[in-house]
């Protein structure tokens, strides 16, 4: 395996002129980077990250704080940083959270103990007080979906209250009355307030929420399904079932079929989407559209910006929009 040392024997020039070239450091006249370059690709060399990470003080890696890598909607997210990270020549760094405390604690501290310039966290179980606290450390980060009162030039948020709101209003608006909610754990603060959005479309149309129209799931494909049939057979007589989640849906979907009960000629479903999913259904299901790919992306040209101490000035803040299909219908 070539060196820095055959690279610089190969090129004429000594090893500290091949290693400056390598990190952007200095001006040199074109014909001595060409001549270095060119021995570069003879010789198959590569700058080791590690080296090139203590020359200049930056490791060039980011970390991504996730809940765990199962789901689409993780995967998604880690894809479209991944995607943004690679216009800025940096390499991503992922750690799940294993939804506690501690386990987002270590893996902020695994992206510490491997200089990572910057973190992108989506974290659920750090209290605002210890984020506050990591704000005044100088590694930098950027929170996706999740605001917090004195760091929120570096929060990317999103209106799930309102989000859920506007899709069952849209239902309201079609006729139905008796409309099932499959919600999220309601431990977890977006949660609550898609569920809160839920009620709060009820109550603008002057129907009371019934306790029993609503069932708690996990953002599973099985929750879903066991959320479906605890909502059917306690509520023979829906309507229409807004679903908190597209993995959810599908599990939703699923026992509909078994029960030979038709969408949307039986019962009408709508759905929360961040990946489209809803789209893949048959019939397509309307839903309404968490952009956590716009966010994601943005998140990494905000921490880029803090990296580089130069804040810029972009949307931090998302606003939901619908996207209507088949899955769903008008009543009299």
């Amino acid at each position: 395996m070539a060196s820095i040392k055959d690279v610089a024997a190969l090129a004429g020039v000594n090893r500290s002129t091949v290693s400056r070239i390598i990190n952007g450091e200095g001006s040199f006249r074109a014909d001595t980077k060409r001549k270095v370059e060119a021995a570069m690709a003879e010789l198959n060399y590569r700058p080791s990250a590690i080296a090139r990470s203590l020359a200049t003080a930056s490791s060039n890696m980011t970390g991504l704080l996730v809940t765990y890598y199962t789901g689409g909607f993780f995967g998604f997210m880690m894809d479209q940083v991944q995607s943004e990270l690679d216009k800025h020549n940096k390499f991503l760094i992922t750690a799940q959270g294993h939804h506690s405390v501690e386990g987002e604690r270590e893996a902020i501290r695994r992206f510490h103990d491997l200089r990572c310039d910057g973190y992108i966290l989506n974290s659920r179980h750090l209290s605002d007080d210890e984020l506050r606290d990591l704000a005044k450390q100088p590694t930098p980060f950027v929170l996706i979906d999740r605001v917090v009162e004195g760091l929120e030039s570096r929060c990317v948020t999103f209106d799930h209250h309102s989000a859920s709101e506007m899709m069952v209003a849209h239902l309201i608006a079609q006729g139905h009355t008796k409309i099932g909610c499959i919600s999220g754990p309601i431990h977890r603060v977006n949660s609550r307030a898609r569920l809160r959005g839920y009620q709060a479309a009820l109550k603008a149309a002057g129907i009371t929420p019934d306790p029993k129209l609503t069932s708690e799931g996990n953002y599973g494909r099985e929750s879903g399904y066991l959320a479906a049939k605890a909502l059917h057979q306690a509520n023979p007589e829906m309507t229409a079932i807004y679903s908190c989640s597209e993995e959810m849906t599908s599990g939703l979907l699923q026992y509909l079929h078994e029960q030979d009960i038709a969408v949307p000629e039986a019962i009408s479903v709508v759905s929360f989407d961040s990946i489209d999913l809803c789209a893949s259904y048959y019939p397509a299901i309307s839903a309404v559209h968490f952009p956590i790919g716009d966010m994601a992306r943005t998140a990494v040209e905000i921490l880029n910006g803090l990296m580089n101490d130069s804040p810029i000035e972009i949307v931090r803040h998302f606003e939901p929009s619908l996207r209507l299909r088949q899955g769903d219908r008008a009543i009299n």
